[in-house]
């Protein structure tokens, strides 16, 4: 065992479960002091399974270690974990806090082993600022004493199986409260304007919050659309790490371009840098006024793939497209996109393999992705992309 201690404060907290205590442990600390203890078999004849905690997602990892490298990154959720006494110098002491409501506050003289602590939840969070270049941050702990192991497989599996994942819609629509510009809250604001703005082809046609708008018990309207699905799509040409943007504006840097943008499919980019988001909403208003005009009916009906979800992420692919196209020709022009439409339409008239509903290009699985093939084959511009070659 480690010679080398620390020593740590911590207030008690009594709950069912029994007695635990909340602390602050440097990151850089924590990392010496705690390990997963990932589920694995231990044996390989029968296949004796140990651990609590599911392997490492390295994606997720590398994701947590970009959020800590930002300006304003925050972490005010506890690291949960169990203390194993053989690494306690010796027992806890009551220090009085001095506080009316009768707390006391305990000193922990803790052997520096990575063994000390096991990690219930915050694994992830903890090989973040491993992996991330960080000198100090502090973090809250919640640690346990000795708690049987059948207690914290049952801490583990409730903290994670009650989660319920945030609506992307809402996620989205906080960026309204937001003075930091950033690429989600362009798309947001862009969003928004496509929803309210009447002369917009995507009028009422988003739910915002990603639930159908009420006056009380009245809906409003029905929409095809979510919130979440139509700003992600956008923020999606803006920008490859939303995140990362953010941080360099919250720096009170700019956007540095590198030329060629547009060719990675961020062909919103030049414009969010030069603070353009006007040009983002009159080419998103010119496309699919363009689509609406193409296919009025097919537009007005909510049960039609194209003015669902799948079309819409097919018509956002296929932008990408167009966008490079027309910027090539220096026409990015309500005309242009109208002249591209009435080529599709007069290509899937002609083609009786492929109607335009949901037997042809289901909602569910690959739908989306053979919808936007057969646009781009239907708008001619895989072939000119070809003959260009």
């Amino acid at each position: 065992m480690n010679t080398e201690s620390i020593r740590v404060s911590a207030i008690k907290v009594t709950q069912p479960i029994g007695e635990l205590f909340v602390a602050r442990i440097a990151s850089k600390q924590l990392s010496k002091l705690a390990k997963s203890d990932i589920r694995r078999i231990t044996s390989r004849d029968v296949e004796k399974m140990s651990g609590i905690q599911r392997g490492l997602s390295d994606k997720r990892v590398a994701d947590i270690a970009k959020y800590i490298e930002t300006v304003d990154s925050s972490f005010p959720n506890a690291f949960i974990l169990n203390l194993n006494t053989a690494y306690l110098n010796n027992a806890p002491k009551p220090i009085d806090s001095g506080c009316d409501d009768g707390s006391s506050i305990y000193c922990f003289d803790i052997a520096m082993d990575d063994e000390a602590f096991k990690i219930i939840d915050g694994q992830h969070r903890l090989s973040g600022f491993e992996k991330a270049d960080v000198e100090t941050f502090d973090l809250i702990v919640a640690f346990f004493i000795d708690l049987p192991i059948e207690d914290q497989a049952y801490l583990f599996s409730t903290i994670n199986v009650t989660q319920q994942k945030v609506n992307k819609s809402l996620v989205y629509d906080l960026f309204d409260v937001s003075e930091t510009r950033s690429p989600q809250r362009t798309a947001h604001l862009i969003t928004k304007a496509l929803n309210t703005d009447e002369d917009s082809p995507l009028y009422r046609r988003i739910k915002l919050l990603g639930i159908a708008p009420k006056f009380e018990d009245e809906v409003l309207y029905r929409a095809p659309l979510s919130q979440g699905a139509v700003a992600s799509r956008i923020a999606d040409l803006i920008s490859s790490d939303p995140m990362g943007d953010r941080d360099i504006y919250k720096r009170g840097q700019e956007i540095k371009l590198a030329g060629n943008e547009a060719e990675k499919g961020l062909v919103f980019r030049r414009f969010f840098a030069e603070d353009k988001d006007w040009a983002i909403l009159k080419i998103l208003k010119s496309y699919f006024r363009a689509v609406s005009d193409a296919f009025p009916d097919l537009w007005a009906q909510q049960d039609n793939p194209l003015s669902k979800t799948i079309g819409y992420g097919a018509l956002m692919s296929l932008l990408v497209d167009a966008y490079k196209d027309g910027a090539a020709k220096g026409d990015l022009s309500f005309d242009y996109f109208q002249g591209l439409m009435q080529r599709i339409k007069n290509a899937s008239g002609n083609d009786a393999g492929s109607p335009l509903n949901f037997d042809a290009f289901p909602a569910a699985g690959s739908g989306e992705s053979k919808l936007y093939r057969k646009l781009k084959e239907w708008s001619g511009l895989g072939a000119a992309a070809e003959s260009s070659a």
